[in-house]
C-alpha cells in the first residue's frame, strides 16, 4: 500500500510537468521567433535605412557610402550572431531552434496577411477597417500562440531537430565522402542554376536601378509609413538564397537517413573491379569497329535487296525513287 502511494506521488508530478514543459518549449520558439525576425531586420532593413535616410550622407561618394555600409553591416551581422548564440547557449533545450525557425516563418508570413488585407481595403471609405484589421491580427496572434502550446507542435519540433537540420555538427563525416561531396555539387549546380535563372528573369528588381528594396505600406497612412524588409534586393537577395541552396545541401548529405544511403552507394562503389585503362581503350576499339561493320554490312545488304526487289524482273517494292524525293523536297521546302 505505501509502496503504491509512492508510485503515484511519483508518476503524477512527471505527468504534470510534461504539458508544462511543451507549452515552455512553445513560447520559448516564439520568444525566439520574434529574437529571429527582430535580427534579420535590423541587419537586413533598419540598418540601411537608418544609413541612407537618418545619417547624411545623401553628399557622399556612393562607392565610398556602400563600402562603409557594407563594412558596418559586417558588424551588426557579428553582433547579431554573437546574440544569438549566447542566448542559445543560456536556454538550449531540445526542439527550441527547429521552434524558433517555424515561429519566425509563421510570424512573417501573418505579418504579409495583416499588411496585404489591410493595403486592400486602404482604399474604401472611412470605416471598421482599421478594427477589422486589428481583429484579423489579434486572431492570428492568438492562433499561433494556441499551436505553439500543443504537444503536437513541441514532439515535431524535437523530432525535426533530431534530424539535424538546425545543427552545425556533421553524420559520420568521415564515410562516403566522395559520395557526399559529389551529392552535394549537384545540389550546388542545380540551386545555382535556379538562382541564376532568376536573376536573368528580373525576380529581384532591375540590376540597373541598383535601389531595388522590398517593404510593406503601412495601411492607413496613405504610403507615408513603410516597414523595410530588405534592402538591395537585386543584390542581396541572391545571395541570401545561395547561402540557403548551400545550408541545405550540406544538411541534406548530413540527414541520418540519406546520409547512410550515400554511405552504403560508395560502399558498394568500393566494390566494383574497374578495368584498366588499356583493357578499356582496347575494348572501346572493338565496340567502334564491330558497330562500323555491322553498319556497312546492313547499309550494303539493303542497297542490294532494294535493287533485286525492285528489278522490272521481280517488280515486288513498286517505288518511284524520282516521284519520293521530289516529295521530300516540297516537304523541306515548306
Amino acid at each position: 500500500m505505501a509502496m503504491a502511494v509512492a508510485e503515484n506521488a511519483v508518476t503524477v508530478p512527471v505527468q504534470q510537468r510534461a504539458p508544462r514543459r511543451q507549452a515552455n518549449l512553445g513560447l520559448a520558439s516564439l520568444a525566439g521567433g520574434i529574437i529571429l525576425l527582430a535580427g534579420l531586420g535590423l541587419v537586413f532593413a533598419a540598418l540601411p535605412v537608418f544609413w541612407h535616410d537618418v545619417l547624411p550622407t545623401g553628399n557622399m561618394n556612393e562607392f565610398l557610402s556602400g563600402a562603409l555600409l557594407l563594412i558596418l553591416g559586417l558588424v551588426a551581422v557579428t553582433g547579431v550572431c554573437y546574440v544569438w548564440y549566447a542566448l542559445d547557449r543560456a536556454f538550449r533545450f531540445p526542439g527550441l531552434r527547429a521552434g524558433a525557425v517555424v515561429e519566425a516563418v509563421l510570424l512573417f508570413l501573418g505579418a504579409a496577411v495583416v499588411f496585404g488585407v489591410g493595403n486592400t481595403v486602404t482604399q474604401d471609405p472611412p470605416g471598421p477597417g482599421p478594427v477589422i484589421l486589428l481583429f484579423l491580427a489579434a486572431v492570428l496572434v492568438a492562433g499561433l500562440v494556441w499551436l505553439s502550446t500543443r504537444a503536437l507542435f513541441a514532439q515535431a519540433m524535437v523530432g525535426v531537430e533530431k534530424q539535424g537540420w538546425f545543427d552545425g555538427t556533421s553524420f559520420k563525416g568521415n564515410q562516403g565522402i566522395r559520395v557526399r561531396r559529389a551529392t552535394l555539387l549537384g545540389v550546388l549546380v542545380i540551386g545555382l542554376t535556379g538562382i541564376i535563372s532568376m536573376v536573368s528573369h528580373g525576380m529581384f528588381g532591375s540590376a540597373r536601378a541598383g535601389t531595388d528594396d522590398w517593404f510593406w505600406y503601412v495601411p492607413f497612412t496613405d504610403s507615408h509609413l513603410y516597414v523595410p524588409l530588405l534592402f538591395r534586393v537585386n543584390v542581396l537577395g541572391p545571395l541570401l538564397l545561395a547561402v540557403l541552396v548551400f545550408w541545405v545541401g550540406w544538411r541534406l548529405t548530413n540527414w541520418p537517413v540519406f546520409a547512410d544511403f550515400l554511405i552504403a552507394t560508395e560502399a558498394e562503389m568500393n566494390k566494383v573491379s574497374w578495368t584498366t585503362r588499356k583493357r578499356l581503350v582496347q575494348d572501346t576499339v572493338v565496340v567502334l569497329v564491330t558497330v562500323i561493320l555491322l553498319t556497312g554490312f546492313l547499309f550494303a545488304v539493303d542497297i542490294i535487296w532494294f535493287q533485286i526487289l525492285n528489278h522490272p524482273w521481280v517488280h515486288v517494292l513498286q517505288v518511284n525513287l524520282k516521284a519520293e524525293q521530289q516529295k521530300q523536297q516540297e516537304k523541306t521546302q515548306w
